[in-house]
């Protein structure tokens, strides 16, 4: 009898372990948005030769959104995908922002250089061929128009539980110009969130690395 009246005890203590396992981890995450683009502005390519301006500036807004944030989230997880194309050895860059603001790990980016522009991702640049050498120009855009090459970036945002926020995507070339495109297609556009109960989501860390 004695057993059996133990069994009770130790099956309670086991779940309040449980519980307190549970208490301190974050829950999974939630899909908020999932969406994808086949045609942007009337046409099957969103395209633009608006230049990368430093802080994130400049480009063409290419996605808007205004997302309903359920009451036990404050962390969100932007996810973009596609292929895409450029002209004459251009880069293509590209950024998001919540609220107006850019989302981690652009956000204080001060980087740049001639490939690349503070507050954007570089997700495609192609090596341009000498005068005369054939290297893809597959739609007349010079010897680096290689098309249908994947692109991809993900970033993070803290934000307001049950607040409504609006989500922005934005496209650019560098260095822009008349002369220089950047263009995606068949772009997929996920949008993840999730209680932060421990702090530790969309967080800085070093890496050791030089």
């Amino acid at each position: 009898m004695r057993i059996e009246r133990s069994l009770p005890v130790i099956g309670t203590v086991l779940l309040a372990t449980a519980g307190l396992v549970l208490a301190q981890s974050d829950p999974p995450l939630q899909r908020l948005s999932s969406e994808f683009q086949n045609v942007v502005s009337g046409v099957v390519e969103a395209f633009t030769t608006n230049a990368a301006l430093p802080g994130g500036a400049g480009g063409l807004e290419v996605y808007r959104k205004n997302l309903a944030i359920p009451t036990d989230v404050n962390v969100i997880y932007i996810t973009f995908s596609a292929q895409a194309d450029v002209h004459n050895g251009s880069a293509l860059l590209m950024n998001a922002r919540v609220a107006g603001t850019l989302i981690e790990p652009l956000l204080g980016s001060t980087v740049a250089g001639p490939h690349t522009q503070s507050g954007w991702w570089t997700l495609l640049h192609l090596p341009q061929a000498g005068a005369g050498v054939t290297n893809c120009n597959d739609g007349g855009g010079g010897t680096a128009d290689c098309h249908d090459n994947t692109i991809h970036f993900s970033g993070c945002a803290r934000v307001v539980p049950g607040s409504t926020v609006l989500v922005t995507i934005s496209l650019a070339d560098l260095p822009g110009g008349d002369n220089n495109f950047a263009f995606y297609e068949r772009s997929t556009i996920n949008i993840d969130g999730l209680a932060d109960l421990t702090g530790s989501q969309c967080r800085g860390v070093g890496t050791g690395l030089h």
